[in-house]
């Protein structure tokens, strides 16, 4: 299940400069790894796979598509030739690589990959485990969102949270973060009360689990929440958590920050329309 967390996002955490240099560092020092690995193992082996996984999401983070796509095409053969096309692994790289072309903005392919994962059979005793159909299906909900088929996806999203819920728990993670991506499906569809719900339940985890979300995250989250507020005609709630929002973009991130002067402008909006 992928970081849901960052659709709150206000601004790419890579207009941060020490972000931008972290990402791109750990990419460098995971493709030094990578070849040092390839000289003297070669690529067909497990952990020549994991290290790719953690280039693939490398270059994720850092934007670049095509290379994360490239690396998921790479996982996901390799683990077809170590362990076979049903292998749970492999189930999991075939989930990757759908969602390393939805990344790529090739949606068609991903399609195409999700149709043939959730014809899969995850009863079997020895099949692939039910936390990769939950997955399967939330890289279909991932599609409808990106084709903004919100219908469909809403009735997704709900299916997975049920299923969490009874399986894991209202607040495990997992649960956490399938109610993130519900909140903001419901959000695209104007239902704001709905969204206001699921994310005052998000709200409330952070602040026992505090290191779950980045600090970037926990702010746009406010302005979500504060939006929501606001449509709803809460108007002095709205505010008071722009303000908040802000404040904290100012601290986390200094004054000269693309968030922080972001925050400022939705502030500034806000407090004319109360004029």
């Amino acid at each position: 299940m992928e970081n849901y967390f960052a659709r709150l996002l206000l601004s790419s955490e890579l207009d941060d400069p020490l972000y931008f240099a972290r990402v791109h560092q750990n990419i460098a020092d995971l493709e030094k790894k990578l070849v040092a690995h390839f000289n003297e193992h070669g690529p067909m082996n497990q952990q020549y796979i994991f290290l790719m996984g953690d280039l693939n999401m490398a270059y994720y983070r850092a934007g670049e598509t095509q290379k994360e796509l490239e690396i998921a095409q790479q996982i996901y053969q390799t683990s077809q030739l170590l362990h076979g096309d049903d292998d749970e692994s492999t189930v999991e790289a075939l989930i990757a690589l759908g969602s390393s072309y939805l990344d790529d903005r090739q949606s068609a392919e991903a399609q195409s990959i999700v149709e043939d994962l959730l014809n899969r059979d995850y009863t079997q005793e020895d099949g692939p485990s039910y936390d990769l159909y939950i997955d399967s299906l939330c890289l279909q909900a991932d599609i409808d969102h990106k084709r903004k088929k919100f219908d469909e996806e809403l009735l997704l999203r709900q299916q997975v949270l049920t299923i969490l819920n009874s399986f894991q728990g209202s607040t495990s993670s997992q649960s956490i973060m399938a109610r993130c991506a519900l909140g903001v499906c419901l959000e695209r569809r104007y239902a704001w009360r709905e969204a206001l719900e699921q994310y005052r339940i998000i709200r409330s985890y952070l602040d026992i689990e505090s290191d779950f979300a980045s600090e970037a995250e926990k702010i746009g989250l406010l302005v979500h929440i504060a939006y929501c507020y606001r449509k709803l005609g809460e108007g002095e709630d709205a505010r008071t958590l722009y303000r908040w929002a802000h404040r904290k973009a100012h601290v986390h991130f200094g004054p000269a920050s693309t968030l922080a002067l972001k925050m400022k402008r939705i502030l500034r909006a806000a407090e004319q329309s109360k004029r």
